[in-house]
């Protein structure tokens, strides 16, 4: 009897449900058990492609051929290994992929910046509802990304607590600006273009004693087939 059709899946230790480097008696056995269930006489569980794949893989498992698809067997499971786990590891973006919507000088030019007028004014009349946007590259989706996002912050003063209008440390203004830089890890589900996130500030306070500018920070994702060497403000 013979049988040359290749068997699917392509694994021929899971077709006879056998782990790999199983011994010569362990898949005779296992071939024995499974061919009486998928046997073509068999008429209820009767199959014949499974019973081709089986007796494919054990001549196959039993022959001079185990040597030859055990090594490739081994080549292709590390080249899967270490695909998933780089699929696994993030990418961590440079911070040029973050950019802010609109700068306060295009801002100032429109009229926009003049006293009394509010953000929800501003995003209204230019139609933008999301506060900065991060570039990806297509080739970049399929792993998790992390973006580090520069924030503006005020800092209370620890000398005064913000309390003493006569203090060195502060000259009296109770607090001071600052920077902090938001990590924000988006997981490869969530890369979806166009798509815009909104993150409460709060929940990322570094300390009790610093304080985002905002409360909520919207992102928008954008995925580019190229990433251009310095992406312009949307306006």
């Amino acid at each position: 009897m013979s049988l040359s059709i290749p068997p699917e899946p392509s694994n021929l230790y899971e077709v006879l449900e056998i782990p790999f480097g199983a011994t010569t008696e362990e898949i005779k056995s296992s071939f024995r058990h499974l061919v009486k269930q998928f046997h073509p006489d068999n008429p209820i569980t009767g199959s014949y492609s499974k019973f081709q794949n089986l007796y494919f893989a054990y001549q196959t498992l039993t022959g001079e051929g185990r040597k030859r698809y055990d090594e490739e067997f081994r080549k292709n499971y590390a080249r899967e290994f270490v695909k998933r786990k780089l699929e696994e590891h993030p990418i961590v973006l440079p911070v040029s992929r973050v950019r802010f919507t609109t700068g306060i000088l295009e801002l100032a030019k429109r009229g926009l910046m003049r006293k009394g007028f509010r953000n929800k004014d501003r995003r209204k009349v230019t139609g933008i509802d999301y506060d900065l946007i991060i570039d990806l590259k297509e080739s970049e989706i399929i792993r998790p990304v992390i973006a580090v996002i520069p924030l503006t912050v005020r800092i209370v003063c620890r000398d005064c607590m913000g309390s003493d209008p006569h203090c060195p440390a502060c000259n009296g203004r109770g607090s001071y600006k600052g920077s902090r830089n938001l990590k924000v890890e988006f997981p490869k589900s969530a890369l979806v273009q166009g798509k815009v996130f909104e993150f409460d500030l709060s929940k990322f306070r570094p300390d009790s004693f610093t304080h985002f500018k905002k409360k909520f920070l919207r992102v928008k994702l954008l995925i580019h087939k190229n990433i251009p060497l310095r992406a312009k403000s949307t306006v």
